[in-house]
């Protein structure tokens, strides 16, 4: 199971958020669709102005991990940027590799908002997938089209059939060959009908029993075993949201990976104003590994700067798990205090420090953090980055707006967000070889030269007379000093 490595290829949006139409190519992709490798140093930048699109891609991936885990899409988070009438697709290109065996996947979902139920429905699934052997080979396509969200009169009329132009190669996996409780299952959860723990399951058994010589069936079960596994382990988002739980004091999330050869221990420890955490009593030794692990990498960002746990109590929860109560403490020249007391830099570089650790070190891992720069200094995010660049074995995907960040990266590295939402992700062009990267970025913003316009700057001139009328809301006639343009508006605003 820990063979599996995943790469994400490519993300495309349609209808999603602000994005009528978007898609991201990361640094692999022509690598792995030509030579079936991966081949360079997995970092991709998302830049550009406000409310042009860079959170709705990483809210699209926090999308796609929901439903590869096979668990519910948030309601309360994703009504509001998953569209009602036009339908919300999502399509991400994969690269998944176990042993010697590689599958290039590419996986697309439709999706409603049902404001009925208050729950985001998943109506279509479309999986493709190829075999790497000389080149790729032997596609094979499964299409899925619940039924049970739009049809009233379900036992009349309900299409439960996979659909599939190599449907004679999926003729012994048992659970595509019967949708019916599968479908409903998952409607009523308003999950995934392929990547399912049913379905999965169903696989893994027909494989015990069968004693397995199909490669059909292995090819699908290491596809959505893989991808799940991928998601549960070693797919991490950090949402913006985190940031406003450090900047208000509230807590350090303590986002963990750490991997033994037999263990794997991920997720988000939430350290409490009080500087406490509970910690599971069945991790707690990879725990405090972790945390050592995390102080060998803050000695370099951080000089002097370790953390320390103390152990206070084990208690029982009611549902009888056990739990251990640690303070969290910052030992820096000597002196120890707890880590709440930290500037919001310091405990956002803490909070995502182990994800950094881990996508350095595991080609496996894939981090997306959204808004990296925040509370950072930018001269050591830049270096930050600049080393991460040399030998990281995973994936990062960040938006940023902190420029310095250009200056350490190749343009290829950077997307650029635009201002045409039917086009909203491009690469910068026409970079010399002795360009400064954030020298040509800036200039691209001023004066163009892109395929599309990076900033809008229409309205820059009536910055000044917005503000004047701000200040004056009641009063018609203002003795203010305005340019012509400005003079032509009022005279369009009174017509």
């Amino acid at each position: 199971m820990g063979s599996y490595v995943v790469r994400i290829l490519k993300s495309e949006l349609w209808n999603f958020k602000n994005v009528k139409h978007g898609v991201v190519k990361y640094m692999n992709y022509g690598c792995v669709q030509k030579y079936g490798e991966i081949q360079k140093k997995d970092i991709v930048g998302i830049y550009g102005q406000n409310g042009s699109g860079k959170t709705a891609l990483v809210e699209s991936l926090d999308i796609l991990k929901h439903i590869l885990l096979g668990t519910e899409i948030s309601y309360d988070e994703y009504a509001g940027i998953i569209s009602e009438e036009n339908d919300t697709q999502l399509a991400t290109l994969f690269l998944l590799e176990k042993d010697n065996l590689k599958y290039r996947i590419e996986y697309k979902v439709t999706l409603r908002t049902n404001k009925k139920d208050e729950k985001i429905d998943i109506i279509e699934e479309r999986l493709n997938y190829w075999n790497r052997g000389s080149s790729w080979k032997s596609e094979r396509d499964i299409y899925f089209k619940n039924p049970y969200y739009d049809n009233d009169d379900i036992l009349a009329n309900a299409d439960l059939s996979i659909q599939s132009k190599h449907m004679k190669y999926f003729k012994n996996i048992k659970f595509l060959n019967s949708m019916s409780v599968l479908a409903a299952v998952s409607a009523q959860g308003h999950i995934s009908v392929l990547f399912n723990n049913k379905a999965i399951a169903s696989l893994k058994a027909q494989a015990t029993e069968e004693n397995w010589s199909d490669e059909e069936q292995i090819a699908l079960y290491d596809i959505l075993n893989g991808l799940q596994y991928f998601s549960r382990a070693h797919f991490h988002i950090i949402k913006v949201s985190q940031l406003g739980d450090i900047n208000k004091n509230k807590l350090i999330p303590l986002n963990m990976h750490y991997e033994t050869e037999t263990s794997v221990i991920q997720g988000c420890i939430p350290l409490f104003i009080n500087g406490q955490g509970e910690v599971p009593l069945s991790i707690y030794d990879l725990f405090e590994s972790a945390i050592k692990a995390v102080n060998i990498a803050i000695k370099a960002i951080i000089p002097n700067l370790q953390i320390e746990l103390e152990k206070k109590t084990e208690l029982e929860k009611e549902d009888g798990k056990k739990y251990v109560q640690v303070d969290v403490y910052s030992k820096r020249n000597g002196k120890r205090f707890l880590t709440k007391f930290e500037s919001e830099g310091i405990k956002r570089i803490i909070s995502l420090l182990s994800y950094l650790v881990s996508a350095y070190n595991q080609p496996s891992v894939c981090l997306v953090v959204d808004e990296l720069d925040a509370g950072i200094y930018e001269y050591l995010l830049g270096e930050l980055l600049g080393e991460l660049q040399k030998e990281m074995k995973g994936q990062l995907i960040f938006t940023s707006h902190n420029l310095r960040v250009l200056e350490k990266l190749d343009y290829k590295n950077i997307i650029c967000s635009t201002i045409n939402p039917k086009n909203r992700y491009i690469n910068l062009t026409g970079v010399g070889a002795n360009n400064n990267n954030r020298d040509f970025y800036i200039k691209s913003l001023t004066i163009g030269g892109q395929k599309e316009e990076l900033y809008d700057d229409e309205d820059l001139d009536s910055i000044g007379y917005a503000f004047r009328r701000a200040g004056n809301p009641e009063k018609k006639n203002v003795n203010l000093h305005l340019s012509k343009e400005i003079l032509e508006k009022i005279k369009e605003e009174k017509e």
